[in-house]
């Protein structure tokens, strides 16, 4: 079965639509959460309004850079990126307070849902589609000839997971919640990247770099935690 997808449009872009329904479903999502965790409601209203702007422009940014500055388009890691300088950036309201934490924990646990939603506009768009493939579920775009891969399709039922997983493990208290979602998102990422036509003769991406970069910090993290709670034992 093949799926055909249009992306000959003559209004709207479905793609522009995602990626606000993204934006917002984010920000929503971090509300409540900073509301439900004591956050006050000033700094988070400016965490929220800050978060479009910010995760705007280091998505920009991020292709600038990795592009070698021959474009300038939206990228994930760029946006999460975005995401978290926000909530930096407003925790320098009133330092010390121990917000800041909880802001970046709360930008963790909204970030697969947004990339999630984000995807599907990818979907729609047929940007960053996968590689040929002529199997069940294969998508082929309007002036297309060859069939490609529903990476996307994948990705975002993937990150709905996680982010799922990670709203379950919080409200269990789980003290690795955080932990995990990262290091779950970091470690799909970087495998269904694999799965992206643009990956073709490409041993790793730019993309892949940073979530292996992401999974040593995370890793090495916390074998350091560790072995200094067993030293105080």
């Amino acid at each position: 079965m093949t799926i055909h997808i249009n992306t000959d449009y003559s209004g709207i872009s479905p793609y522009g639509l995602f990626i606000l329904l993204s934006i917002a479903s984010g920000i929503t999502v971090i509300f409540r959460l900073c509301i439900k965790r004591g956050i006050p409601v000033k700094k988070t209203l400016l965490l929220l309004a800050l978060i479009p702007a910010s995760s705007w422009c280091c998505a920009c940014l991020y292709t600038f850079i990795t592009s070698g500055g021959k474009r300038i388009g939206l990228a994930s890691i760029g946006a999460a990126m975005g995401v978290y300088l926000a909530a930096i950036l407003v925790s320098l309201i009133q330092p010390g307070t121990g917000h800041r934490n909880i802001m970046l924990q709360n930008c963790t646990f909204a970030l697969p849902l947004m990339y999630s939603i984000a995807k599907l506009g990818c979907l729609s768009a047929g940007c960053c589609h996968g590689i040929e493939y002529s199997g069940p579920l294969s998508i082929k775009y309007s002036g297309a000839e060859a069939e490609v891969f529903p990476v996307q399709a994948v990705e975002s039922a993937v990150f709905m997971a996680i982010f799922i997983y990670g709203l379950k493990a919080l409200r269990k208290h789980d003290p690795d919640s955080v932990r995990k979602i990262i290091l779950l998102s970091a470690a799909a990422k970087f495998s269904l990247d694999f799965l992206r036509a643009s990956h073709k003769h490409i041993i790793i991406s730019s993309n892949q770099l940073c979530c292996l970069l992401m999974i040593s910090c995370l890793l090495t993290a916390h074998y350091k935690r560790r072995k200094k709670a067993n030293s105080n034992d």
